[in-house]
């Protein structure tokens, strides 16, 4: 659907970019956060994102979750100048500040097994980064990805992700498309803690039943590719970690046991994950819209 907003909204990420790309790296994250807080000031997805912060940690008081609140819009506005950054020059740039955790360490041995991996990870940290740099080190990724509306904005992302040696995978065909590409010895990560609307898996999270994917238990059925967890998460001086941890590596059952053990078992780490960086968890998705059909007593 065309939009007349669309290229103005184009052009004026572009010039965003131009900007941020000439600032030294530090004074550029400097600014990002200060929009962030802005587009806090301005109530961007604001409510939605008090309503999450208040469910998922009832026992804290006002003040403390303002203080995650705050934290979260200053993230990610820290966290889109430097995925700005990244598209405007590569990798490269960003290899000094990432530290290698276990993620690098437990993909290596799995692709050698030639089985593939599944890579789960949710919005939290900079995921878009991640990738990125898992290309960077040579890795065959593989993601799964939902088009921006904005089609000018959508064609940039995709040579982006070209360029940074990511294969991508449009969200309709990832049924038909991942088992393909696990056969063929590929890492396909799925940022996979938001809009499974049409999912009708629940796993708890933060004590709520949470709608979860079913893709990645699926394909690991129907493949035997191991699920691992990974996420890069921010660190103070401007640095990113990336973690990782193996899941599943072989399961025998059904598929609907294996659908929902991979469910559990990720929004299990995500969650922990979340309680100890809640500023970096990206709380603006309305997670616990829908709730499960309450279920009938039995008749006595």
């Amino acid at each position: 659907m065309k939009r007349r907003s669309d290229l103005p909204a184009y052009v004026a990420l572009r010039a965003v970019m131009g900007v941020v790309r000439l600032l030294p790296r530090r004074p550029a994250l400097a600014a990002g956060g200060a929009l962030g807080l802005a587009a806090r000031g301005l109530g961007m997805r604001r409510a939605v994102t008090a309503s999450n912060i208040a469910a998922a940690f009832p026992e804290l008081g006002e003040a403390a979750r303002m203080r995650i609140e705050r934290g979260v819009y200053r993230h990610f506005g820290r966290m889109a100048v430097d995925s700005l950054r990244l598209s405007a020059s590569g990798p490269a740039r960003l290899a000094p500040w990432v530290r290698d955790g276990d993620l690098v360490g437990i993909l290596e041995p799995a692709l050698k097994a030639g089985r593939g991996a599944i890579v789960l990870t949710g919005h939290i940290g900079n995921w878009e980064l991640a990738g990125a740099h898992l290309a960077a080190r040579g890795f065959p990724l593989a993601a799964v990805v939902k088009p921006p509306a904005n089609r000018y904005l959508a064609r940039h992302t995709e040579r982006v992700r070209h360029a940074l040696g990511i294969t991508t995978i449009p969200l309709p065909e990832a049924r038909s498309v991942i088992p393909a590409l696990l056969r063929e010895n590929r890492i396909v990560a799925l940022v996979a803690d938001q809009g499974a609307l049409r999912s009708d898996t629940w796993s708890p999270f933060f004590g709520r039943p949470t709608k979860t994917a079913v893709g990645p238990g699926l394909f690991h059925h129907q493949t035997g590719a191991p699920v691992f967890f990974g996420a890069m998460i921010a660190e103070p001086g401007g640095g990113y970690r990336l973690m990782g941890e193996l899941l599943v590596d072989r399961m025998t059952g059904t598929v609907n046991e294996a659908v929902q053990r991979v469910a559990d078992l990720f929004r299990q780490r995500l969650e922990a994950l979340v309680r100890r960086f809640p500023e970096q968890y990206l709380w603006t998705h309305r997670l616990w819209k829908q709730q499960p059909e309450p279920r009938e007593s039995a008749a006595p």
